[in-house]
């Protein structure tokens, strides 16, 4: 070990000896071994998190690396104050691009070629598209983006999502220097102050955001540069008051940096998945690391005989490369070889991990940064470098993997009645797709596109997102229909507007859509996993859309939900009865005819991706009968109870499957959009089951 650290060429601290009196003031130290001990904690926490080994808070350590990262930049912009300023900082991004691009850009572009051979066909273009969002540090706004978009809900992890935390550092240091210099214009005397007192002020509003926005939405809140740039400004606020955190005494920089280790540990452990992160408690690890780095300002401190061992000096000289190559070969190993991995695999991955991480630092990065170049030639070369990424991206998004079936081309027709003949041929083609094997070549909607076939319903504010509670008159169907039905509930009501609204036109029925993400008409607060809080806005726009229902006196009204949007710890009694205390409520205050659309077989697995990857034999995708619901209980209780309080029920299961098997492909109509949706194209091919339900009430036998 001693012979690797000879090699990174750390230098050893000389020990610290009283300054007699009358010398000069004591400055802060140049080189912080404990600072590179921090890097190796942070990178060995976010690491065992992402691996699952025990570090169940670990993604703090990508919060100890902005604070790391706001002390060391903000130490370097004050230097270039004395160095030439505003002229200076085309050596400030220089130090930039040769610190990052050179490493950065051998990942991206070796994980997006290794997505192109090994990734799920479906999986490729979004991780190339991610690759060159990272050649922009924007990926973070995109992952705030999806996250809070429910269509998103249940992709699969991309292999580049650490590269947020890339973005949130260039986007800060897009506008710092710049900040920085600007205020150094105001000389020596009013630099210092005026410089603490924009720190203190973008720290109080930074955080402020971060509390506010994780109550709110914490996608957004995890992974945008408005909450995380306190992080950063306290690093800088740290750097910017060195000289005068060199002058503490030295019990009380003892205690502190012993204060400030321990409870970056601590975080570690303390917090987890399920922590209301970042909002407020991000102020442990945040703090911890700025009260460490500052205690050790002006001298070695006794945390240093553990974060100056060589080992934690080798882990934090890695740490870069460790970082950006851990996570790729975490996510992209299980798909290379074709099944999860257990935890002792993981293991492996994560030595492995190191391996290339130190093959990376010594034959990429280290001599990225001994590369002697002029600042133009930099620029250019980091352009090149960026180039190069976005230009990989493009070529996987046009050439993308093969989705198309060998099987004969099948057109399965559109039946605009509900003739006994023509629900007899529904049945024979839902039985045949059972025993389809090779995919037809005009599979619509093609797996690559299934996802974006969705209800009209969906790209208004009619079925609302996580976030939206407004809806307009979301009227489908025929317009001037003399009659009217509502559906409401989650997406698994919306999924059936294709067919209600096919229904509606034969029919001449005007049909409301106002359903919304993830929200049962269930009287039942639930728990929104996306956006890690409890979903409020569920509560609120149930509470408004049951009285506006109310209020349009429809003939009829058709609920459904999903039966997996609420958890376990639901029992079948308690689901049931919510969803009958809204029914009730429906059925008193409108005066319509209430039914229940039981909630369909679900595959539990992604249905695109499985046909993607069986195009010649879809057999593989179809799933029993017998397994088609999460909550079978839950299921049967449901149907009992509302058939007993009066409702009529309708069981959409035999529309779909046989009584043995449920297909994934009937005729040329991929089947689900998803794991748990169908698509709108099928949707609408089942309009003749839809039809006879819109008749009048008085028509009807309860």
């Amino acid at each position: 070990m001693t012979d690797l650290l000879e090699r990174f060429d750390i230098p050893a601290s000389p020990p610290q000896e009283s300054p007699p009196r009358h010398l000069p003031a004591p400055v802060p130290r140049k080189f912080r071994p404990d600072i590179e001990g921090m890097r190796a904690i942070a990178v060995i926490a976010v690491v065992l998190y992402h691996a699952g080994l025990g570090v169940r808070g670990g993604y703090v350590g990508v919060d100890v690396f902005f604070v790391i990262s706001g002390f060391l930049i903000t130490q370097q912009l004050l230097g270039l104050l004395g160095a030439g300023g505003f002229g200076a900082l085309p050596t400030f991004y220089t130090r930039r691009i040769k610190r990052l691009l050179p490493a950065s850009v051998t990942v991206v572009v070796v994980t997006v070629v290794a997505a192109r051979i090994w990734a799920p066909a479906l999986q490729v273009r979004s991780i190339a598209t991610d690759g060159i969002f990272t050649s922009f540090y924007g990926l973070n706004y995109r992952l705030a983006v999806e996250g809070t978009e429910y269509l998103h809900q249940g992709d699969a992890v991309s292999p580049l999502q650490h590269f947020w935390s890339l973005g949130v550092e260039e986007q800060f240091y897009l506008c710092w220097p710049l900040l920085i210099l600007t205020i150094g214009l105001l000389g020596r005397r009013l630099r210092t102050p005026v410089l603490a007192l924009a720190l203190v002020a973008l720290i109080a509003l930074s955080y402020r955001w971060s509390i506010t926005i994780t109550d709110r939405s914490a996608p957004w809140a995890y992974f945008s540069l408005q909450t995380r740039a306190w992080e950063l400004a306290l690093g800088a606020l740290v750097a910017v008051g060195a000289a005068w955190f060199v002058r503490l005494p030295r019990v009380v920089a003892e205690l502190g940096a012993l204060i400030g280790l321990a409870v970056v540990l601590t975080s570690c452990f303390v917090l987890s998945d399920a922590s209301h992160y970042p909002g407020s408690v991000s102020a442990l690890p945040v703090g911890g690391a700025a009260l460490l780095i500052a205690c050790g300002c002006g001298g070695r401190r006794r945390v240093e005989r553990l974060l100056g061992e060589s080992f934690m000096q080798c882990v934090g000289r890695i740490s870069y490369s460790w970082y950006l190559w851990h996570w790729p070969m975490l996510i992209m190993t299980p798909i290379i070889v074709g099944h999860p991995l257990d935890w002792q695999a993981r293991a492996i991955v994560v030595w492995l991990s190191v391996l290339v991480a130190i093959g990376s630092y010594f034959f990429v990065e280290n001599p990225a940064r001994q590369l002697r170049l002029r600042t133009l030639p930099w620029f250019g070369l980091g352009t090149l470098l960026s180039a190069a990424a976005v230009l990989t991206g493009l070529l996987v998004i046009a050439n993308p993997p093969s989705l198309v079936g060998h099987g004969a081309a099948v057109n399965l027709a559109q039946a605009d009645t509900a003739s006994p003949a023509v629900i007899k041929q529904m049945q024979q083609a839902v039985s045949s797709g059972v025993g389809i094997t090779a995919s037809p070549s005009n599979l619509t909607p093609n797996p690559q596109h299934a996802a974006e076939d969705l209800p009209a319903a969906d790209s208004t504010s009619c079925h609302a997102a996580f976030l939206v509670i407004a809806q307009g008159a979301c009227v489908y169907g025929d317009p001037n229909g003399t009659h009217t039905a509502v559906i409401v509930g989650d997406s698994h009501a919306d999924m059936w507007l294709p067919a209600f609204d096919l229904a509606g036109k034969r029919e001449h029925w005007k049909v409301v859509d106002w359903t919304k993400s993830s929200c049962p008409v269930a009287d039942i607060t639930v728990y929104n996993s996306s956006l890690n809080r409890t979903y409020t806005e569920c509560d609120t726009w149930r509470q408004q859309v049951l009285p506006r229902i109310a209020a349009l006196k429809p003939d009829l009204v058709f609920v459904s939900d999903s039966e997996n949007v609420v958890g376990s710890s639901v029992t079948p009694q308690q689901w049931s009865a919510a969803t009958l205390k809204s029914m009730n409520t429906l059925r008193a205050a409108s005066g319509a005819a209430v039914e229940l659309i039981q909630d369909v077989p679900v595959p539990a697995y992604d249905m695109p991706s499985c046909v993607a990857q069986h195009l010649n034999d879809v057999t593989a995708c179809t799933f029993a009968a017998s397994k088609a619901y999460s909550f079978p209980s839950r299921h049967r209780q449901l149907a009992a109870d509302a058939t007993a309080a009066g409702f009529r029920v309708i069981d959409p299961e035999a529309w779909i499957c046989t009584t043995q098997r449920c297909p994934a492909v009937v005729g040329n109509i991929l089947v689900y959009r998803d794991d748990t949706h169908l698509t709108a194209t099928f949707s609408a091919w089942l309009a003749p089951y839809v039809m006879p339900l819109l008749s009048p009430p008085s028509r009807k036998a309860n």
